[in-house]
């Protein structure tokens, strides 16, 4: 546990602070560790939202314990699906059973490990959001500190594009539908988060029907904020959780095939670049075991 002293009169944000104070992280990480209930931030021994303005004299105490900073990464031979990259940002499709980043459990091996060995020391890789271990998908790391706060603002605003492709247990009815509901840690397990009387996190989620079969339910989802475990927390509350998702009490056999992980997969990601200002807007296609549940169904790509 660090401690740091708020050294300015200046009613500052504790996010932007930290974030302007160690570089290496993007502010959308700092909202994230605030805000957790694992108390990894406290303003005078208390929680805090990221949004709280410090003031002069106020402590800080802060615990890195999720993520290690990106120059202390050790470079690893790991492949890399690289859908996109130049000299501002990288765009991966990530496979399932690759954890984003060092945490706990997981100290290497991970694609910050396969980053650092690619950029051979000339760049060094920013966290901007995340994906699952067992989620697959498309995921945007900056290689400089003008395209982390850029692309760090179009998350704070929404607008970041992303859609998912899922499976879900049983038969929804509506060919669309929101879910507009908080998310927390919850109470009874502290590794899920949950919609529960303490949580205090809006999130909304929206979902298109591409597909009803025996049992379950093929969905488009895009997420309108991006909470931990959104979709698998929110398909969850509607009692429709996600194919594999054991955590979230999603089925594991699905038509005699059993499946390890959930079926969820980031297929479109669209935001603006940096530098040049441009709308990007990338498609990943589904990997081998979601086209087994998809069948010949080809979701719809975004143009």
């Amino acid at each position: 546990m660090q401690k740091i002293i708020y050294p300015n009169f200046e009613r500052q944000r504790v996010d932007v602070f930290l974030a302007n104070t160690f570089k290496q992280y993007s502010r959308t990480y700092f909202q994230k560790l605030t805000e957790s209930a694992d108390n990894f931030v406290l303003v005078n021994g208390k929680n805090v939202l990221s949004s709280h303005k410090l003031k002069h004299g106020d402590i800080i105490e802060l615990e890195f314990s999720e993520e290690k900073t990106a120059e202390n990464i050790s470079p690893q031979n790991i492949d890399l699906d690289i859908v996109y990259e130049d000299e501002d940002i990288i765009v991966i499709n990530k496979r399932a059973g690759i954890v984003v980043h060092p945490s706990y459990g997981h100290p290497d091996g991970t694609m910050l490990n396969a980053l650092a060995a690619h950029s051979k020391g000339k760049w060094r890789p920013f966290l901007l959001h995340r994906l699952d271990k067992d989620t697959t998908g498309l995921i945007v790391f900056a290689k400089n500190d003008k395209a982390k706060t850029s692309i760090s603002k179009q998350f704070q605003n929404r607008a970041v594009k992303k859609i998912y492709y899922t499976a879900a247990k049983g038969i929804i009815a509506e060919n669309f539908g929101r879910i507009e509901a908080p998310l927390g840690r919850s109470p009874e397990n502290r590794k899920i988060m949950s919609v529960n009387p303490t949580a205090k996190k809006m999130a909304v989620s929206e979902f298109k029907v591409l597909a009803r079969k025996s049992g379950f339910t093929l969905l488009e989802v895009s997420i309108i904020t991006g909470r931990t475990h959104q979709i698998r927390s929110h398909l969850k509350y509607i009692n429709h959780p996600v194919v594999g998702d054991k955590e979230y009490g999603g089925p594991v056999v699905v038509e005699g095939k059993k499946y390890e992980r959930q079926m969820l997969h980031c297929a479109f990601l669209g935001f603006t670049h940096p530098k040049t200002s441009k709308p990007l807007k990338f498609n990943a296609p589904c990997p081998e075991d979601m086209r087994e549940i998809f069948g010949k169904l080809k979701p719809k790509e975004e143009k």
